[in-house]
C-alpha cells in the first residue's frame, strides 16, 4: 500500500535520525589521531581531519593548519549532537564535510561553507532545528541525502550554479523554506526532497531536469500548479501527494512522454492517466475513453471527487489510485478491468456501492481497506486472487509491535460469490467417477496377478461375505415378523 509504505519510510527516517549509533564513529584502530588540547585530529590524505571535539563547545574557529598539516576535512559525526554549539568558522583548506558532521547541533543558526568545499556528507546538518541560514559553495555539484533533514527554521538558502543533483530527503520537513530558483544544469531531484516544506510556493523546474523522485513535494500546500518541462522523462509517483491546493497540471510543448487534458496529466499517448490534481474542485470526472491504466496514486487524496466514470477501455487500477478519496460514494468498474492493485480504494470513507466486473482476475492487499460505509461486495466467479484485508476491514484501536493499527472486521459486512457452484459440482462428480474407475482397475489388475490358490481364496471370501449378508437380511425379516405378532 503506497501511503503506508511512504509512512513507514518516513518513520524509518526519523528512527535513523535520532538513533544514529555514536559507536559507529568511535575511533578505529586503523585511524591515527592526536589532540592539540582543543580538538582531536586524524591523519588523512593531504593533511588532517577534525575528528572530534568537546560536545559542550559553544563556538569553534577552525585553524587552517594543525601540527604542520593542512586541516582538509571534518570527519563523520565530528560535531554530532554538540547541542550547545552556536557558531563555527571553517579553515581555508577544508574540502570535505563528513556524514552527520553537525547533526543535532540544535543551537546553530547560521553556517557559511567556504568555496573550497567540494563534498558534503549525508545528514551533515540534520536536525539543526534552529538553523536559519545556510550558504553553500558554488562548486558543489550534489546536495546529499538528508543534508538539511528537519531543519525546521531554515529560510535562507542558495543553490550553487554547478548543482546537478538534490538527494533523497535533502530538505525534508524544512517547514518554512521557500527554495530559491533552481540553477540551469540541475538534473535530478530525489524522493521526498522537499516534503513538508510548507513555505514552498512554486515547483518550477529548469529544462535540464530529467528525473523527479516520488513524493518530492509531499504536502507542499502552497503549490497551485505545475508545468512538466519539455525534457522531463521521469516524473515521480505521488510527486505532489497532499498538495491540497494543486489544481492544474501543464506540459511544455514537445514533451515526448506526458500529455495534459483539462488539467489532468497523462502518458503513453493518453493510455495511462498519470496524475489528477488533488486540489481540483470538480465533484465529477469522466476518465477519457482509451485509457487502459490508472496509475499508482493517480487520484490520491482527491478530496472533492464524489463520482468518477470509468471507460470501457480500462484494464488496470494502480496501487493507491483512489486512496483517501473520502467523498466518493460509488464505483462501477467496467467489463475489461482485470487487476485492482493494493490500496486502490483504501480509506474511501463514503464509499457505499462497488460493482466488480466478470473480467476481474485479482484484487490486491488492502484494496478496499477502511471503507466503513461499504457493507457488502459480490466477487465475480473468475476472480482467482483476493489479497489480505482487501474487503471488510478497517483500522482498530490496537497496534502491532511496529506501531501499525491492527485491522478489525467491519460489523455486518457480507461478501458474496467468488465460487462457481455448478462448475464445482461437475468437477467433484468427475473426481468421484475417476476414483471409482481407478478402484475397479486396481481390482482387475490384482485379479490378473493372482495365483489360482489366491483366486480361489478370494472367491471363498466373497461367498462367505454374501452368506453373512444373506443371514443378516433373514434375521432382520424374522425380527420384523415377531414385532408384528406382538402388536
Amino acid at each position: 500500500m503506497k501511503l503506508r509504505q511512504i509512512l513507514l519510510y518516513l518513520i524509518a527516517c526519523m528512527m535513523l535520525l535520532f538513533c544514529v549509533p555514536v559507536q559507529a564513529y568511535a575511533e578505529s584502530a586503523d585511524v591515527k589521531t592526536y589532540t592539540d588540547g582543543s580538538f582531536t585530529y586524524a591523519y588523512v590524505d593531504g593533511g588532517v581531519a577534525l575528528y572530534a571535539c568537546d560536545t559542550g563547545t559553544l563556538a569553534v574557529n577552525l585553524p587552517d593548519e594543525s601540527n604542520g598539516r593542512k586541516v582538509v576535512e571534518i570527519s563523520d559525526a565530528a560535531f554530532y549532537q554538540c547541542s550547545k554549539l552556536e557558531y563555527i568558522t571553517f579553515g581555508k583548506y577544508i574540502k570535505k564535510i563528513g556524514n552527520y558532521a553537525f547533526q543535532g547541533c540544535t543551537s546553530l543558526q547560521s553556517i557559511t561553507i567556504p568555496e573550497t568545499v567540494e563534498e558534503i556528507g549525508e545528514y551533515a546538518f540534520g536536525s539543526c532545528t534552529k538553523l536559519k541560514e545556510l550558504h553553500l559553495p558554488e562548486k558543489l555539484k550534489t546536495i546529499p541525502e538528508g543534508m538539511c533533514f528537519e531543519c525546521l527554521m531554515l529560510e535562507n538558502l542558495n543553490f550553487p550554479k554547478s548543482l546537478e543533483n538534490i538527494g533523497l530527503s535533502a530538505f525534508y520537513n524544512c517547514n518554512i523554506l521557500n527554495p530559491p530558483a533552481f540553477p540551469d544544469g540541475l538534473k535530478k531531484i530525489g524522493d521526498y526532497a522537499f516534503a513538508f516544506c510548507y513555505g514552498t510556493m512554486s515547483a518550477e523546474l529548469p529544462a535540464s531536469v530529467t528525473e523527479v523522485g516520488s513524493a518530492a513535494y509531499y504536502s507542499c500546500i502552497n503549490i497551485t500548479e505545475f508545468t512538466v518541462p519539455k525534457q522531463l522523462e521521469n516524473l515521480g509517483t505521488l510527486m505532489f501527494m497532499g498538495c491540497s491546493n494543486l489544481a492544474e497540471y501543464k506540459v511544455e510543448e514537445g514533451n515526448p512522454t506526458y500529455t495534459v487534458k483539462d488539467g489532468v496529466l497523462y502518458k503513453d499517448d493518453m493510455k495511462t492517466l498519470y496524475a489528477y490534481p488533488c486540489g481540483k474542485t470538480d465533484t465529477n470526472f469522466a476518465v477519457p475513453e482509451g485509457v487502459t491504466v490508472i496509475y499508482d496514486g493517480a487520484f490520491f487524496t482527491a478530496l472533492h471527487l464524489q463520482e468518477v466514470l470509468l471507460p470501457s477501455s480500462l484494464q488496470y487500477i494502480g496501487a493507491g489510485a483512489f486512496e483517501y478519496c473520502s467523498d466518493m460514494k460509488q464505483v462501477y468498474l467496467p467489463e475489461g478491468v482485470e487487476i485492482i492493485y493494493e490500496n486502490a480504494f483504501a480509506d474511501c470513507k463514503s464509499l457505499m456501492d462497488v460493482h466488480l466486473p466478470d473480467t476481474l482476475k485479482g484484487v490486491g492487499n488492502y484494496a478496499f481497506y477502511a471503507c466503513p460505509a461499504l457493507k457488502e461486495i459480490t466477487i465475480p466467479k473468475n476472480c482467482k486472487t483476493i489479497g489480505e484485508y482487501a474487503f471488510g476491514y478497517t483500522d482498530g484501536s490496537e497496534k502491532d509491535e511496529d506501531g501499525n493499527p491492527v485491522p478489525v472486521k467491519i460489523e455486518g459486512f457480507k461478501q458474496h460469490g467468488g465460487t462457481d457452484n455448478s462448475r464445482m459440482i461437475v468437477i467433484l462428480l468427475g473426481v468421484l467417477v475417476f476414483l471409482g474407475i481407478v478402484i475397479v482397475l486396481i481390482k482387475i489388475i490384482r485379479k490378473n496377478q493372482m495365483t489360482p490358490e489366491e483366486h480361489e481364496e478370494m472367491i471363498q471370501a466373497d461367498l462367505k461375505a454374501e452368506d453373512a449378508q444373506y443371514a443378516k437380511i433373514l434375521e432382520e425379516m424374522e425380527e420384523t415378523e415377531n414385532q408384528d405378532k406382538t402388536e
